[in-house]
């Protein structure tokens, strides 16, 4: 007895001071100057003992950019299940007699975010399905349709964006909307002509794929590495898109992405002249099922199944896609409240974590990616919900893993390089004007696992200077001992 009462006043001191260590460390990140206008709340959890090691703040509940995506892909691996898998379909209306289709066709979708994708490795591209489409028709005895190429996404809710999010994010890729139906990750590529004198209107070389809108060029040159500032206003729906902004000085060529409008009518007409290409003859015209409201009874010739929701979730989370985290708050919507819409996907988010233990008060989620400048989280609540996930493997399997690895993959890249914090980081970050924040697993030198959230709210200094603030704050965590 006298042994263990010994090993506890001497364990106590050591412990104390790894912990006033890091409170420290706390202190000093708040105490900045360049942090005397910001909001900031932090929580580092001990995931064994459900101890806090050190907090600030931990229930100001504060905008959160991408690190909202954590919630969002461990909510959806728990719901719907590793092995998910996202399925779209070529339907018809009508018959088929001696090659020819007397009828619609019908390229019906429920919410892959990853069809045809130009940058998920394990998604099938645009010419590969191309040629999988053509084969499912020709198989199916379709040579010729004297019908309509149809795109039908009516699967989720027919609004395709946030009502909350920016007007200047809605037009560019990383604000496209989401519906039943998806293609090319819903964005396009415009290739632009530099011109080396500034304020010079760069041109306009290609889009690809080919949009039908109306686009009035108001690009103009700056400085050398100035980067890509142009953006691209477009409204869901809408024909006509305005590209404003900068792009650098130069004598190459320049690529921004744009937010497809209708997605609906995007696949529809990308179908319709695959088909063609592979020389399958079409009398009618692509059209959404939103402008054609066919009710036709349809059958179904083909299924398309997406990459599995751990890989989904994979990409998702090193690449911090936001259309993908759309989709998964629609499907849970669906899955769990009959209603494929953003409302309720994040009721029944909220209805899973308060049975879960979580008090979600104060948990204010207005999308599933964070691009919403409405969301609302606290530290605390983030640093439990991640807890959550790693100790509860049969709900949440192998989410340690699904995040980026500082160091090494997506937006973790260069975050902790050269540091103790390489490899021994997984997590997610978040970027939006004046907001940073981070979220997910510390291991320490003695092998403890900590969750942590921080949250970074209107901060005075540079990205890279808050960046390596919080890389500061993380180091001394994963340095503790004991």
């Amino acid at each position: 007895m006298r042994i263990l009462f010994l090993s506890f006043i001497i364990c106590v001191p050591f412990l104390s001071y790894s912990q006033n260590k890091l409170q420290k460390a706390v202190n000093t990140f708040v105490g900045d100057p360049e942090m005397q206008f910001a909001s900031i709340s932090f929580c580092a959890i001990d995931m064994e003992k459900n101890t806090v090691l050190s907090e600030h703040n931990p229930d100001q509940s504060l905008i959160t950019a991408s690190t909202m995506k954590a919630i969002t892909t461990g909510t959806a691996l728990a719901i719907l299940g590793q092995d998910f898998k996202f399925e779209t379909y070529l339907e018809y209306d009508g018959t088929i007699k001696d090659g020819v289709l007397n009828g619609n066709l019908y390229f019906t979708g429920t919410g892959d975010p990853s069809l045809g994708s130009p940058f998920m490795e394990e998604a099938d591209k645009l010419p590969v399905l191309s040629g999988e489409f053509a084969q499912a028709l020709k198989k199916a005895g379709i040579k010729s349709i004297k019908g309509n190429v149809i795109g039908d996404g009516s699967y989720f809710e027919a609004a395709t964006t946030v009502p909350s999010w920016q007007w200047m994010d809605m037009g560019n890729h990383f604000g496209a909307g989401i519906t039943g139906i998806n293609l090319h990750d819903n964005l396009y590529f415009i290739g632009l002509q530099q011109t080396n004198v500034l304020g010079a209107q760069p041109q306009i070389k290609y889009i690809r794929p080919e949009q039908h809108l109306k686009f009035s060029n108001e690009l103009t040159s700056a400085e050398k590495n100035t980067g890509d500032n142009a953006y691209i206003f477009a409204a869901p729906f809408g024909s006509e898109a305005w590209i404003r902004g900068t792009i650098p000085v130069g004598s190459g060529s320049f690529s921004i992405m744009g937010a497809v409008t209708d997605p609906e009518f995007f696949s529809a007409d990308w179908l319709f002249h695959a088909l063609k290409s592979q020389g399958i003859t079409i009398i009618g015209k692509p059209l959404s099922y939103r402008t054609s409201k066919n009710k036709l009874e349809r059958k179904k010739i083909h299924t398309h199944y997406s990459p599995s929701l751990s890989k989904l979730i994979l990409h998702t989370n090193e690449n911090s896609r936001n259309l993908y985290c759309e989709a998964y708050v629609k499907m849970i919507g669906k899955k769990l409240k009959k209603e494929g819409s953003q409302e309720s996907g994040i009721a029944a988010i909220n209805d899973f974590w308060r049975t879960r233990g979580i008090d979600t008060k104060g948990f204010f989620m207005e999308d599933g990616s964070g691009l919403s400048a409405r969301n609302g989280v606290s530290a605390k609540i983030m640093a439990q919900m991640l807890r959550k996930m790693f100790i509860d493997k049969a709900s949440f399997p192998n989410y340690y893993n699904l995040l980026a690895i500082s160091g090494e993959t997506g937006n973790f890249k260069y975050f902790g390089k050269g540091t103790i914090l390489q490899s021994n980081l997984h997590g997610k970050g978040g970027t939006m004007n004046r907001v940073r924040s981070y979220t997910g697993y510390v291991t320490t030198k003695s092998k403890r696992k900590v969750a942590f959230s921080i949250i970074v709210n209107n901060f005075n200094c540079s990205g890279t200077a808050i960046r390596q603030r919080v890389e500061n704050l993380l180091i001394t965590i994963a340095n503790m001992e004991e």
